[in-house]
């Protein structure tokens, strides 16, 4: 003979059981990615002798004034 509230009881232990496995689950996923993620590394900005080359490059200035800029920039030692 069956008891009409053990299969709801078994149902709920079930749905209970599932619940957690999936909660905990996708705990230790999230921890996992974050975990993995590679370390964020910082912007690194162009040197003032980089933007330099590439206006000349660009054809934007012209060689006495990328000269003169250049010779400039090692005055002040901003030449890396």
């Amino acid at each position: 003979m069956m008891y009409p509230m053990g299969a709801a009881a078994t149902t709920w232990i079930v749905a209970a059981a599932v619940l957690w496995i999936l909660l905990v689950g996708g705990a230790v996923w999230a921890v996992a990615r974050i975990v993995q993620r590679p370390p964020h590394r910082p912007v690194e900005l162009p040197s003032p002798l980089d933007i330099l080359e590439r206006r000349y490059a660009e054809g934007k200035i012209s060689r006495e004034d990328f000269d003169e800029a250049r010779a400039r920039l090692r005055e002040h030692a901003l030449d890396r």
